[in-house]
């Protein structure tokens, strides 16, 4: 018999399973500024100050600093002096810690889907276990630098979890005080975690769950709290970067691409396939008018919003888990302009939303069959899919053993863009000493975007320099 505790605990053996071999990976992508270039985070005595600047601010890379003026988070700089303490510069410790958050992560998830079900066995556990193995979730556990989002993921599920004991036990002092710490330590790890307060909220408006009458006003304030005091503190220390995705761009264009890439974020939901550390403007360019990405991302959130709407009263939970894709998205979606235009990272708290809602169709599918009397072909299926889905994570990891396997993976995924090879060109330069084999990385690149300015002006400067 699947109890709650034998479910968690499959989880996050299904988390280690697929995230683990992320052990025999380097350093990639902002790795080596976030733990190498950084020495402020190499030593514990630091920690106070973590919590007096912007996230990064240590770091020796002038670009890097400029990037990332807007990000208030000391949690995992914290995390990053700690690991430094005990690993050195060893990968493997780091990557470890990133399983292990991952893991918790998919564990806590299992119990917040007990908790909204009433115990509905099969829904928390096909849902936890999609939580643990989906591919879209390997950039958050490959990276280390990514432990930004599974922090968040992490403490914003707790928040979850506690808010789910307030209504069980009622507004005790205890249970207030552990809502408020998660979702303080969610708010001061990343950005996305500011959803979850609204999490909170549709929880309660749609599901009205028994006792939620006593527990709302405590968990608000035990919310505001910490909602407050971050917002300050991000105002006292932080700036707003010059650097965005849409630059100057009107408002129309921004709309415009936003709603494409809800299309984008299904796509990777239910058909995992490619996947890029960096979406960039060869690959999600500006839309400038009606395409049919346009009109595929506003058909998608259509639907989205109809069945949210729909299955109010049908069905809540179905509600709910749609209404936290699109909550969880929301701090990503520019309106607070950012440098990055979507992300397979993003989904990592939407994907408390989709995984509640893939699990309730799952279970209702089965139950449906099983009165059919043909349960077999429908459990293989779903068997089936959960091993590709695992299979698709497993195979993702080796593509992050260092830089230069991350963007020949990605210059191969996405022939459209030249950003692969440019990023070549600097690990070439700067890693192995090699202006050579930069210089052919930057002619690749001028093949696939001529005349593409960054290209031509990287190529003279090199050739200039090892002119004899």
């Amino acid at each position: 018999m699947l109890t709650r505790t034998r479910i968690a605990l499959l989880c996050a053996a299904a988390a280690l399973a697929v995230s683990l071999p992320t052990l025999r990976n380097g350093f990639a992508i902002d790795d080596i500024y976030v733990f190498v270039d950084q020495p402020a985070a190499h030593s514990l005595r630091n920690i106070p100050q973590f919590f007096a600047g912007g996230w990064g601010m240590g770091t020796t890379n002038t670009q890097e600093r400029a990037l990332n003026t807007r990000y208030y988070r000391p949690v995992p700089t914290t995390l990053g002096a700690l690991e430094y303490t005990l690993f050195g510069l060893r990968p493997a410790g780091y990557h470890l810690a990133s399983a292990l958050l991952h893991a918790a992560t998919a564990t806590l998830v299992a119990l917040l889907l007990w908790q909204l079900t009433g115990g509905a066995i099969a829904t928390t556990f096909l849902g936890g276990v999609l939580f643990a193995i989906h591919p879209v979730q390997s950039e958050a556990f490959c990276a280390a630098c990514y432990q930004t989002t599974l922090l968040a993921g992490f403490f914003g599920t707790l928040a979850l979890v506690a808010f789910g004991l307030v209504l069980v036990r009622g507004p005790r002092l205890g249970t207030l005080v552990g809502l408020g710490a998660s979702l303080l330590l969610a708010l001061v790890s990343k950005e996305e975690s500011f959803a979850i307060p609204f999490f909170v909220l549709a929880w309660v408006a749609l599901l009205r769950p028994e006792g939620w009458r006593r527990a709302l006003w405590p968990s608000a304030i035990a919310m505001a709290i910490p909602l407050v005091l971050v917002l300050l503190l991000r105002h006292a220390f932080l700036v707003p970067s010059k650097v965005t995705y849409f630059a100057d761009e009107p408002a129309r264009v921004v709309v415009l691409t936003m709603v494409r890439v809800a299309g984008f974020y299904l796509e990777l939901l239910v058909a995992p396939l490619q996947f890029c550390p960096f979406y960039d403007w060869f690959i999600i360019g500006y839309e400038t008018g009606i395409s049919l990405a346009v009109v595929t991302g506003a058909v998608v959130l259509c639907l989205a919003i109809g069945a949210a709407l729909f299955f109010v009263r049908r069905s809540p939970l179905i509600s709910l888990g749609v209404a936290w894709i699109l909550l969880g998205l929301a701090p990503v979606s520019q309106a607070i302009p950012i440098i990055v235009v979507a992300a397979d990272r993003f989904l990592y708290i939407p994907m408390l939303g989709w995984v509640l809602l893939v699990g309730l169709l799952l279970e209702r599918g089965l139950a449906r069959a099983r009165a059919a009397g043909w349960i077999k072909l429908p459990a293989v299926a779903i068997a089936l899919l959960f091993v590709a889905y695992a299979v698709r994570t497993v195979t993702r990891v080796p593509d992050w053993r260092n830089d230069e396997t991350l963007n020949r993976a990605s210059a191969e995924a996405f022939p459209e863009t030249p950003i692969p090879f440019l990023n070549l060109a600097t690990y070439y330069e700067r890693m192995e000493k090699n202006p050579a084999k930069a210089l052919e990385a930057l002619a690749e690149a001028d093949r696939r975007a001529p005349g593409w300015r960054p290209a031509r002006e990287r190529a003279a400067r090199l050739k200039m320099q090892i002119a004899p």
